[in-house]
C-alpha cells in the first residue's frame, strides 16, 4: 500500500523529460560508469524501458565491452528525491546484516542530481510466473525471506497504520458502488464486517515490511529467490505483509482455473513456513489483512475488466468474508 504523496503535475513533466533524456546511450553509459569501479569500453550500450509510472521509471542499461564483457545495470529514476530515502534504507540494512541481505535486491549507486538508483540487473522468472512442481518449494523459501525481512529493525520508515488500511479499503468500497452500483448487495455486507473485524485486532510490534508483498514481487534465478522493489517499505504489523501475499495468491487461485492441482496448497505452504520462523505474528491480523486484500482486489477486477470482473469479484468478496468472520468472534 503506498504511503507516500503522488507526483505533482510538474515532477511528473521533468520525469517525462529525464525519462527521454537517460534513455540516450550516451547518457546512461554516463550514469552506468559512476557505479563501476572502472570505466568500461563500450562496443555497445542497449536501453531499454522495463516499467514508466507517474513518479518513477526503470531503464534497462546493457553494455558489451570491447574485451566482451557483459553488464546489465538497472536505474530507477525517481520524480523526486524518494530515491535517497530508498538509498539509505539500502545502506541500513547492509550494515545490519552481515551477509548483506543476499535475499534482497538493493542499490549500489545513488545519483543524487539525477534522482537515480543504479541496481545490477538480475535475470530470472516472477515467481508468479512459476506454476509447475517448483512452486511449494519457492514459496516456502518466499516466507522465509520475508521474515527475515520482518526481524530488521524499521529504522524511522513511515508507518502504516490499520486505521489507514481500514481508509483506504472503505475508499475502494465506495468508488466500486459509485462506479457499478449493482454490487452494492455484495459490498455493504462486507463494509460492515470489515469494521467490525478491524476493532479485534491485537496488539502488535511494529517491523520494517515490504508494503506490496505479492508473487510477482519474487524473481527465481534457478539459484536464488531475490525479493524487488522495497519503494513500498515501511513499519507496521508485519501481519500486513503476510494477509496481503496470501491475499494476492487467493486472488490468484480464483481466477486462474488452470493451475495444478498442488495450488490447493500454495497458501498453507506460505503460511505454514512464515509460522515455522518464530516470527511473531498474530495470526488474526493476518486473516484480517488478508481479507483487506481481496475486497480491495474486488475493485480492481471490476476495473479491469467490468464484465468478467463481476462474477471474479463476487468470489473474491466470499473469500473476504470468510477471512473477516475468522477475525470476528462468533456471537
Amino acid at each position: 500500500m503506498r504511503i507516500r504523496p503522488q507526483a505533482t503535475l510538474e515532477q511528473r513533466i521533468a520525469l517525462r523529460a529525464a525519462q527521454a533524456r537517460i534513455q540516450r546511450p550516451d547518457v546512461a553509459l554516463e550514469i552506468v560508469h559512476s557505479y563501476l569501479d572502472a570505466v568500461i569500453e563500450p562496443e555497445s550500450v542497449v536501453c531499454s524501458l522495463q516499467s514508466v509510472h507517474p513518479d518513477r521509471f526503470v531503464l534497462l542499461v546493457r553494455l558489451r565491452s570491447t574485451a566482451g564483457e557483459d553488464l546489465g545495470c538497472a536505474l530507477k529514476v525517481y520524480a523526486d528525491d524518494f530515491g535517497e530515502q530508498m538509498w539509505a534504507l539500502a545502506q541500513a540494512l547492509k550494515e545490519q546484516d552481515p551477509s548483506n541481505h543476499t535475499g534482497l535486491c538493493l542499490p549500489r549507486r545513488y545519483i543524487p542530481e539525477e534522482h537515480t538508483l543504479v541496481f545490477p540487473w538480475v535475470d530470472g522468472v516472477r515467481l508468479s510466473d512459476i506454476v509447475d512442481d517448483r512452486k511449494p518449494d519457492l514459496l516456502r523459501r518466499a516466507a522465509v525471506l520475508v521474515a527475515e525481512l520482518h526481524r530488521t529493525p524499521p529504522n524511522g520508515l513511515p508507518t502504516l497504520t490499520p486505521q489507514a488500511v481500514v481508509a483506504e479499503a472503505l475508499d475502494r468500497c465506495s468508488r466500486l458502488r459509485s462506479r457499478w452500483p449493482w454490487m452494492g448487495a455484495t459490498v455493504i455486507p462486507l463494509v460492515r464486517l470489515l469494521e467490525e473485524a478491524a476493532t479485534e485486532l491485537d496488539p502488535a510490534r511494529p517491523a520494517l515490511i515490504h508494503g506490496d508483498l505479492a508473487a510477482g514481487q519474487f524473481l527465481w534465478t534457478g539459484d536464488r529467490l531475490v525479493l524487488l522493489d522495497l519503494d513500498t517499505a515501511g513499519q507496521s504489523d508485519p501481519a500486513y505483509d503476510v494477509g496481503h501475499f496470501l491475499g494476492q495468491l487467493e486472488r490468484r487461485c480464483v481466477r486462474d482455473l488452470t493451475l495444478p492441482e498442488h495450488a490447493k496448497r500454495w497458501l498453507a505452504d506460505f503460511r505454514q513456513a512464515y509460522a515455522a520462523t518464530d516470527m511473531e505474528v498474530s495470526w488474526r491480523n493476518v486473516s484480517f489483512y488478508q481479507g483487506v486484500t481481496l475486497l480491495r482486489k474486488m475493485y480492481t477486477v471490476c476495473h479491469r475488466n467490468p464484465v468478467e470482473g463481476r462474477w471474479l469479484a463476487a468470489r473474491l468478496g466470499e473469500r473476504a468474508r470468510a477471512a473477516f468472520e475468522s477475525v470476528v468472534p462468533p456471537k
